[in-house]
Parts: structure tokens; C-alpha cells; sequence
């Protein structure tokens, strides 16, 4: 008992001594250099990057020069390493692979995200491991002297759409993964089929994200590919929400009618509650979807409210019909017109009304086509107060431009550069979903579509819309599997400028709450 009760004071005795040894050494710190990064520094250290940002919580949000860093102690410091990364971000530096090029495009790289986008978590701790595969599907029509009026709309989509792939697939490489990139021309030769097949996909490896095609019969052949099961399937022209019912992993960003209406019935009923609101309905084929819902979320809201008043005054696509007789100049006259571009007849028409009866008050809302008829009177849009919903694309006139920021730019320059030109809204909506898809599969994984369209609910990994013409809120659609984009806004004309709803400063009838899925 004797040996035994010396050799447990010996280890006591030393256990005490490394503690005091431990104790006495000066905490480690390291001050930052011009162009070092978290990463790079914790790799110098041979310390976690987790570690080195529970010591310093600050640090997540972006290191400069001079910044004093506390670095986790080691038993066993690792000797220094010379920090490799790029200066924009704290990840691994990757790079994307390409297989194939893009026919007719000549490009370089362009800058990689913003700091706060890139290093947000959660971020699987496997991923930078991982090799996404991504599938593009686009008509180049390769090898065609020729190509039919629709052929060659066809192609031009194509190669904007590439040429914001492509942008945004180079800035993916800093979520610090290895993608592994196929363009497949979707076009049909002179038989009818595709030039591509699925012989051109990886062989027993299934797909990631997957592109395209443009068109409907396109997109349901390739969903049949066996290498296409699981994959986060884009639709990259707006193909119908039903098509989202149809599979599992489908998404469709562009937003469906029944969010717009919803939204707009919500916006009207907080405006007018207690007032008359008179419900425009053409009949129109074109028009039937819109003005359905927006009659059902309008009912679904009077069930909740009394106060919610409603009239339907049925008026044709080139006439008022029964208006005249339900207009007065005693109180407002609230207009609601949810059909589109088939209502543009009706636009003419009803201006000339309200120019007429200029004694009036009206207030107009209406869908977001509305905001293209140039022929609509700046002055008469202030005096209604004329509002449209919209699915939360790019801005309806060329103010946009103005309040881009220099990430917006930085982009747009070099998708012009890839194109030879302009890409127009189909390249933006390719760059942005691509860019969003990334986002969520670096965050949450290869099966974040199921999960979302489960029920699941999943933090954003990139909630902020900075330098985006799109904003994507990924709903589930009617059936199992498939994502809707259920992002919306409301926008008023306000000084020659479309401005939204949640951002103006004067209000139009009372307060508005609303604010942006």
C-alpha cells in the first residue's frame, strides 16, 4: 500500500506541476498581417477554425490588419504553415472544374461572394471534401446552319442563361467544393431529339443540381434519366407549379399567381378595411387563374373579418361593361384588377375612365404586368396611387439601376463579358437561383429539397437578397416533393420611381405592416 500511495502523490504531484507550467505561459496570441484570413491563421496555428472563433466571436464576422487574435492552446503546437487562402474569404481555396465548355462563349473568373454570404453556418463538415455534380441542360442547337424563328429565341435564352451560370458557378467555388460541371445541349436535331443523352451524365453517380431544360416536354424526358433521381431539378422558364407536383427535387422560382393574389388581398384589406373594393373580373381564359385566386384568398380573409367589403363587377378585356354604373364620387373607388398582360386593352380604357371622372378619388391595384404599359399616365399613376404585386424579379422600369451596389455591377459585367452582351432577365434568373441552389445544398446538404418540401423547417443559409435582382422563399408546392418560389412584393408608383410598399415613407390610406417573406 505503500508503493501504491507514493505513486498516486508522484502523479498528483506532476498533474499540479504541468498545470502551473500551463498557467504560467503568456496566452498566445497572433496579430493579423495585411491579406491573412481565419482560416489561414488557425491552419498557421494547427488549431480548429471552430476553436480559434469560440475564443473570438468577433472574428466570424471578418478580420482586418492590426486585429489581435487569442489562439487556442495545444499540447502539441503544430509548426507554422504558410496560409494559402484567398484573401475574400476564410475557406479552403477550390476550384471548379468544367468538363465541357459553353458553346460560343469566351470568359474568365469573376469575383467571388461576399464575406458575410460565404461563411455563414451551418455548413456540413464533409462538404469541401465533396464533389458537386451539376448538369445543364440549354438549346445551343449545335451543329445547325439553320433554326426556325422560335429555334433561335431559343438559343438566345440559352446563352444568357449560360452566361449567368457560368458567373455564379465560379463564385460557388469558394463554399469550398470541387464542382464537376456538364453543358448538355438540349436541342433537337433534325429528327426530333435531343442532341444530348444520358450517356453524357456520370455513369452510376447521380446528379446534384440539375439546369433546364427550357422546355416542358424537355424537362419531363430528362427527369426520366436514372442519373437525374434525387437531384435539385431547376426550371429555369416558368413552366406551371403543377409541373412541381409532378417529382421530387423539382423547383420552380418563378412565383406562382396564388402567392401574388394572396399577397395582394392581404395588401387591400389592410388599406381598406371598412371601404367598398370593387373586383374587376374580364372572364378572360388568360385572366381565369389570377382572378380565381385572388377571390379565394379574399374569401379565405372575410371569413376572419367582417368588415372586408367586396363587389364583382364583371367588365370585358376591351371595355368597362357594368363599372360605370358601380363607380360614385361620394367615397373612394377602390379598383382591383388581378389579370395580366391580357388586360391591357382594358388599361387604355379604364384610364380614359378615370381621366374622364377626374372629380374621383380611385385607387388602382393590379398584377405586375400592368407596371409594362408604358402608355399609363405618370400623372394619373400618382393620382390613384396605382400598386402592383409582383414575384419579387427585377424591378419594373429602369430605375432599377440605380441603386445597384458594386456587387450587382462586378456581376452584370462579367455575365456581359461571357455573353458579348447584355443577358437580360433570363440571365439574372439563372445566376440568382444558381447561386441560391448552391447556397442551400452547401448548407444543408444534397437533400435539402425533400426536407423543405417535407415540412422541414431550414434556416436560410443566405437569407439577405445583396446583390440579387431575385429573391427565392422556397415553399412546397400542392403535391409531394416539389418547391414553389412563394417570394412577393408590393410596389407603388411614387415620384416617377416604383417604390415598395415596406419602404415608403408616405402611406396610402393607412399604415402598412407588410414586409418581404
Amino acid at each position: 500500500m505503500g508503493v501504491r500511495g507514493a505513486t498516486y502523490r508522484l502523479a498528483a504531484l506532476l498533474l499540479c506541476c504541468s498545470s502551473l507550467l500551463l498557467w504560467a505561459q503568456p496566452e498566445r496570441t497572433h496579430k493579423v498581417e495585411r491579406k491573412e484570413t481565419a482560416y489561414g491563421i488557425a491552419r498557421q496555428y494547427g488549431v480548429d477554425l471552430n476553436a480559434l472563433f469560440d475564443l473570438n466571436p468577433w472574428a466570424e464576422s471578418g478580420i482586418r490588419k492590426g486585429d489581435v487574435l487569442r489562439i487556442p492552446v495545444r499540447s502539441e503546437p503544430a509548426s507554422p504553415q504558410p496560409a494559402t487562402t484567398p484573401d475574400s474569404l476564410d475557406m479552403p481555396p477550390r476550384t471548379v472544374e468544367k468538363k465541357e465548355e459553353v458553346p460560343g462563349s469566351d470568359h474568365g473568373q469573376v469575383d467571388t461572394f461576399p464575406r458575410d454570404m460565404a461563411r455563414r453556418r451551418p455548413v456540413p463538415p464533409t462538404w469541401a471534401k465533396d464533389t458537386v455534380r451539376v448538369a445543364v441542360f440549354l438549346p445551343f442547337h449545335a451543329g445547325r446552319d439553320s433554326l426556325s424563328r422560335q429555334e433561335e429565341r431559343l438559343r438566345q435564352i440559352a446563352r444568357d442563361c449560360a452566361a449567368g451560370i457560368r458567373v455564379a458557378l465560379d463564385s460557388g467555388a469558394v463554399m469550398g467544393s470541387h464542382f464537376d460541371v456538364r453543358f448538355l445541349d438540349s436541342g433537337q436535331d433534325t429528327s426530333g431529339a435531343m442532341l444530348c443523352a444520358p450517356e453524357q451524365l456520370w455513369q452510376g453517380r447521380n446528379v446534384d443540381i440539375a439546369l433546364g431544360p427550357l422546355k416542358r416536354s424537355r424537362f419531363l424526358e430528362v427527369r426520366n434519366w436514372p442519373s437525374m433521381s434525387g437531384a435539385a431539378h431547376v426550371a429555369l422558364t416558368d413552366l406551371g407549379d403543377k409541373l412541381a407536383e409532378s417529382g421530387t427535387g423539382i423547383l420552380m422560382p418563378y412565383p406562382q399567381v396564388e402567392a401574388r393574389m394572396q399577397a395582394l388581398a392581404e395588401h387591400v384589406a389592410r388599406q381598406h378595411r371598412g371601404e367598398r373594393v370593387l373586383f374587376l373580373a374580364t372572364g378572360d381564359i388568360r385572366n381565369l387563374d389570377a382572378e380565381a385566386a385572388f377571390r379565394n384568398a379574399w374569401t379565405s380573409l372575410e371569413v376572419q373579418d367582417s368588415l372586408l367589403l367586396m363587389d364583382e363587377v364583371e367588365v370585358e378585356s376591351k371595355g368597362l361593361g357594368f363599372l360605370r354604373d358601380s363607380l360614385t364620387d361620394v367615397r373612394r373607388n377602390i379598383l382591383v384588377v388581378p389579370g395580366g398582360k391580357a388586360n391591357r386593352s382594358l388599361a387604355g380604357v379604364l384610364q380614359t375612365e378615370m381621366q374622364l371622372g377626374d372629380t374621383m378619388d380611385f385607387r388602382l391595384y393590379a398584377d405586375e404586368a400592368w407596371a409594362f404599359f408604358r402608355f399609363l399616365d405618370f400623372d394619373l399613376r400618382e393620382r390613384v396611387g396605382f400598386t402592383v404585386v409582383d414575384g419579387y424579379g427585377s424591378l419594373p422600369d429602369s430605375s432599377a439601376v440605380v441603386p445597384f451596389d458594386s456587387t450587382t455591377f462586378c456581376v452584370a459585367q462579367s455575365m456581359a463579358n461571357m455573353r458579348g452582351g447584355a443577358p437580360g432577365a433570363y440571365g439574372w434568373l439563372a445566376h440568382d437561383v444558381t447561386r441560391d441552389v448552391m447556397m442551400w445544398t452547401a448548407g444543408h446538404g444534397r437533400d435539402w429539397t425533400v426536407r423543405l418540401a417535407g415540412g422541414e423547417r431550414l434556416i436560410h443559409p443566405n437569407p439577405s437578397a445583396s446583390g440579387q435582382l431575385h429573391r427565392f422563399d422556397w415553399v412546397p408546392a400542392a403535391g409531394a416533393g416539389g418547391l414553389v418560389n412563394g417570394a412577393t412584393r408590393i410596389l407603388r408608383q411614387e415620384d416617377f420611381q416604383w417604390v415598395e410598399v415596406a419602404q415608403s415613407s408616405a402611406g396610402m390610406g393607412g399604415a402598412d405592416s407588410m414586409q418581404n417573406p
